[in-house]
């Protein structure tokens, strides 16, 4: 059976921020990245503390499950694993070091 893997991740990864936000998720907390983009840290409205945290920006209405279950690694000082969003897509500050 061939499983098509790039629409299976899209189903999971990149979410409508939309349809997220209509569901009035619950707010981890918040932080600002080196581009000022402020990324707020929510709840998966129906999987809740079992699925990775959901990113989002308001300002560019994007939403995007990360691969973190705890907001400690990404909220950081050193920046390594805060998250941003270039080109429609969620990255972390390690991948422009």
């Amino acid at each position: 059976m061939f499983i098509n893997l790039p629409s299976l991740l899209t189903k999971f990864y990149f979410m409508n921020y939309e349809k997220l936000m209509a569901t009035e998720p619950f707010k981890y907390g918040e932080i600002s990245n080196n581009l000022n983009q402020l990324i707020e840290f929510y709840e998966h409205p129906y999987y809740g503390q079992d699925s990775p945290v959901i990113a989002v920006c308001h300002e560019l209405k994007l939403a995007e499950q990360t691969t973190f279950y705890e907001l400690d690694d990404m909220v950081a000082i050193d920046g390594e694993y805060t998250p941003l969003f270039i080109d429609g897509k969620i990255i972390y500050g390690y991948e422009l070091m």
